[in-house]
């Protein structure tokens, strides 16, 4: 088990904390019993089929949420990193049992908080608890609008669409046409849905139509 005062400043500055002082910070970690625990690459923090009854915040590391078919074909869900929440929209369901894996992608370390213990108000209802309800409806409106968008990426018919949509999306949320991604191509194919050779076959095309420029996961739009 992890020390918790080794990361507290960044727990401080997380957005599921915004607005807290020290005082209120420290006594509500306190309340939560929170821990801190370190979990290897490859490692499953959450199984399909767990009933999930914490809060998950990542302090270090990438996490896939993945979902296998029926087939046994890994599909990528989402890539959550630093600051990022795992399983906030399963908590609140009693008994409902999830349908997705959270599996590191690196070493990873997550802070874990008593789900009940985060949605009860105290008798004394303070505030501190009312800033971090706050904040964790915040964080589900903003998980949403990523759910959204991952809708629209994968919708498309044909593999070119889903990967011009999917990199038009990457390249508003970073507000510039030269950007970053999070996966690799197996991992960009798995997220897609689609299949991996028939997505970088795509790929080379856009950059031979001047659509794109690529060089492993960095990217350039070309209008």
């Amino acid at each position: 088990m992890e020390r918790l005062e080794n990361y507290y400043n960044q727990i401080k500055n997380s957005p599921v904390f915004f607005g807290m002082n020290d005082e209120e910070l420290k006594g509500l970690l306190e309340c939560f019993n929170a821990r801190v625990r370190k979990y290897e690459k490859d490692e499953i923090i959450i199984r399909q089929g767990d009933i999930i009854s914490n809060i998950y915040l990542i302090l270090k590391g990438d996490v896939n949420i993945e979902k296998d078919s029926y087939w046994g074909r890994r599909i990528i869900i989402a890539r959550l990193s630093k600051n990022d929440n795992l399983a906030l929209s399963f908590v609140g369901s009693k008994n409902v049992e999830s349908n997705i894996d959270a599996v590191t992608v690196s070493d990873t370390v997550v802070l874990i908080l008593g789900y009940e213990k985060c949605t009860s108000m105290c008798q004394n209802a303070c505030t501190r608890h009312k800033i971090l309800i706050n904040n964790l409806f915040q964080i589900l409106s903003k998980e949403n609008i990523e759910l959204i968008q991952k809708i629209e990426n994968v919708s498309q018919k044909t593999i070119r669409d889903k990967l011009l949509t999917y990199l038009s999306n990457e390249a508003q949320k970073k507000h510039s046409n030269s950007f970053e991604i999070k996966f690799n191509r197996q991992d960009l194919a798995d997220y897609l849905n689609v299949d991996r050779s028939a997505m970088s076959f795509e790929l080379s095309k856009l950059q031979k139509e001047g659509l794109i420029e690529y060089n492993k996961n960095k990217f350039e739009l070309r209008s």
